[in-house]
């Protein structure tokens, strides 16, 4: 019997986690909020070492059973492209950045929360470079993520750098800007249906049909908006997806193992929201979800949940 072989952890250059990036290279308002530490370049081009560290509690991105949230493969990926833009790619603080999909992978075994905080690593990797000039305005990004000498997951995506003048244009088109309504916050649905400890922390509302929920926009989330937006962000658009798989397949004590998410629109804060979840037949700890706003398909998405 042949058996596959472990991966190999590249050797690294010697990272730090003394202290965060400053938070304008990863859009974030709180300090609390930035996980990255340090970056060095590996031998090849648009190859990159990164080193974050993740709190063994976080507000929101709660461990469970002993294990890091998975979520935090993906914030930490989204902060990985905002940064090695601003910092190696000449892409001008002011741009404004939108993911275009995301797909995240946890190994869930090895993301045991330990005795302290997780000095994390990620061997990263920018592929299919856009240039206007000697700005790069569209790359994919892949990152392995290293825990405690073992790998921990995977994340990927494709971001889009815009400046003002063509941010405009993609998040208005010829309307322009107007200055959205209040944003729409229905009741929550119970926490524990969704996995969630906090009434708060839920974006699922009531039910609308069968397998389909209202999605509840909190613009005073802490984390979720961190800062003022005038969209809905993609985080809270992975964490519809999720909690929109944990309420389908009545598993709230099962972890989150993979999402593979493609963004189509930008979606509007105060219009109303909906998430329809589908159980997957061939597997059943898998769903295929569709948020939607007025009819149209803002962000659709595969995942997976394990059990505890």
């Amino acid at each position: 019997m042949t058996r596959a072989c472990p991966p190999v952890r590249e050797a690294l250059p010697v990272l730090s986690f003394e202290r965060t990036v400053a938070r304008r290279y990863v859009h974030r308002q709180a300090i609390a909020e930035v996980f990255l530490t340090d970056c060095a370049e590996l031998g090849e081009p648009n190859r990159f070492a990164l080193a974050a560290q993740w709190p063994r509690l976080h507000g929101f991105y709660r461990a469970k059973h002993g294990r890091f949230d998975p979520m935090l493969l993906a914030e930490t990926l989204r902060q990985a492209a905002i940064y090695l833009a601003h910092t190696r790619y000449r892409v001008p603080p002011s741009w404004r950045f939108v993911m275009q999909d995301m797909r995240i992978r946890a190994h869930l075994d090895a993301m045991r929360v330990g005795a302290s905080a997780a000095d994390v690593t990620a061997e990263t990797t920018l592929s299919d470079l856009v240039h206007r000039g000697e700005v790069v305005t569209s790359f994919r990004i892949e990152l392995r993520y290293w825990l405690a000498g073992r790998e921990i997951g995977s994340a990927s995506g494709v971001a889009v750098a815009l400046p003002a003048s063509a941010y405009t244009r993609a998040r208005w088109g010829t309307a322009g800007p107007r200055t959205p309504g209040p944003a729409r916050c229905s009741t929550a649905i119970a926490p524990a249906v969704v996995g969630q400890v906090d009434e708060r922390d839920v974006v699922l509302g009531r039910p609308t049909v069968r397998g389909e929920w209202e999605v509840r926009v909190d613009v005073t989330h802490p984390v979720l908006f961190d800062h003022p937006l005038d969209h809905l962000p993609g985080m809270l658009l992975l964490e519809v997806l999720r909690q929109g798989a944990f309420a389908a397949l009545k598993v709230p004590d099962a972890h989150l193992e993979s999402i593979d998410a493609v963004f189509h629109r930008f979606a509007e804060l105060d219009q109303h929201t909906t998430v329809g979840v589908r159980a997957l037949d061939e597997d059943p700890l898998s769903v295929r979800a569709v948020i939607r706003q007025s009819g149209s398909e803002i962000a659709t998405g595969q995942v997976r949940l394990a059990r505890r």
